[in-house]
């Protein structure tokens, strides 16, 4: 894995490079956003959890007018605009209690996210050549998650010392990699577009194979923000505080160690084997979820299933979408995004309503299950019906 990262240009390197320190500044804060701020007395209950849901949409839905400033404008002003504007946001956040600059600030972090996400994604598969188009997603996952395992650690230590020092220096970790991304090398490919209508974005909107990988980035997201909702809070009651961080762990580690063998895997098959397997393998781990015997070892072999199924499903969908345009890349991965805000709100509802609560005799963890099994069986009958045409 070493030999190939090593031999993508510099320019590709200082990308994955940048994904690592962001997710490394972001999820110091991320844990730790929503106990600080409810902390703080000037804030309600309410006012906290708009400044978090807009936050969160400001992330997500932003993505789409990222992806498509960067394909229609310019893909690495793109990229240095979204590092820029988390700076203010940031370096505001450990300073005010007023609800207003909280929440300003709060958007400006989403807005800098939904700018550089999709854009630098892009500009990743456009700086590689088609054979290792599924390499360079994968490995940009892997530096992602090893980010995302970093954060926190340092963040909760940061945190005990002084709140105010855990922004400003996430801030000025954005100061750093806007610093070096302004002198980020464009290869022709992503610093000359062709020609780009409004028709064409249009036709990518309405594009069949467009329209399948939003519906199952919908399901997965559905699914995945168990992951986030009512998994750490089933671990944290049935085997204590520390549970939820080994969960994250484990689902960060498979997929730093797995991620290359099976994203080639996911990426070589016909098109509807990885799309239907991952939705058994969720369908899987929340069955074993359900009957779990309260060990260690039932857990983890749940949440096995529940990252191979993340793994396999992530990496193709990303695929899929850079193979419908070549040109819009960008703004393929800004639909998903879009499609993900609202699969993770209606997921993120479902599994805060209905945890620790029956409905016509299921429990939440049954009802996820029959949900993945449903949607299994929804790509599998998509699939059939294209292979007919």
């Amino acid at each position: 894995m070493l030999r190939k990262i090593l031999s993508f240009q510099p320019s590709v390197h200082l990308v994955l490079i940048t994904t690592l320190l962001s997710n490394v500044g972001v999820f110091m804060v991320v844990p730790f956003l929503a106990i600080y701020l409810s902390k703080l007395n000037s804030l309600s209950a309410i006012e906290v959890g708009t400044i978090m849901g807009t936050a969160f949409w400001c992330q997500r839905a932003g993505s789409l007018f990222g992806g498509i400033l960067s394909d229609y404008v310019h893909i690495k002003k793109t990229m240095l605009l979204g590092l820029a504007m988390r700076i203010p946001g940031y370096l505001t956040i450990g300073f005010t209690h007023n609800f207003y600059i909280l929440l300003l600030s709060c958007i400006f972090i989403g807005l800098g996210s939904s700018m550089y996400f999709p854009a630098a994604k892009s500009f990743l598969v456009k700086n590689v050549s088609t054979a290792d188009k599924v390499d360079i997603l994968a490995t940009r996952s892997i530096f992602a998650n090893i980010g995302t395992a970093i954060g926190p650690l340092l963040g909760m230590l940061i945190l005990k010392i002084h709140p105010h020092l855990l922004f400003s220096l996430v801030g000025f970790i954005f100061v750093l990699l806007l610093l070096l991304n302004c002198t980020l090398k464009e290869s022709p490919s992503t610093s000359t577009r062709s020609k780009i209508n409004f028709s064409d974005f249009q036709k990518l909107l309405t594009n069949k194979k467009m329209l399948r990988i939003a519906l199952f980035t919908f399901l997965f997201l559905f699914l995945y923000i168990q992951l986030e909702v009512t998994i750490p809070l089933f671990g944290d009651q049935n085997f204590g505080r520390n549970a939820p961080s080994y969960i994250f762990l484990l689902n960060a580690l498979i997929v730093i160690f797995f991620q290359i063998p099976i994203s080639r895997w996911s990426c070589r098959e016909n098109s509807k084997m990885p799309i239907v397997l991952s939705f058994v393998f969720f369908a899987l781990s929340f069955f074993l979820l359900h009957t779990l015997d309260h060990s260690y070892l039932s857990l983890f072999l749940a949440i096995i299933f529940f990252t191979f199924a993340e793994i396999i499903m992530r990496i193709r969908l990303d695929y899929d979408a850079t193979n419908i345009d070549e040109r819009l890349i960008a703004s393929a991965f800004g639909i998903m995004s879009l499609s993900s805000a609202f699969g993770g709100m209606a997921g993120s509802y479902f599994g805060s309503l209905l945890y620790n609560k029956a409905l016509f005799g299921l429990s939440a963890w049954q009802m996820l299950s029959i949900a993945s099994l449903s949607a299994a069986l929804l790509s599998l009958l998509l699939f059939m019906k294209k292979a007919k045409k």
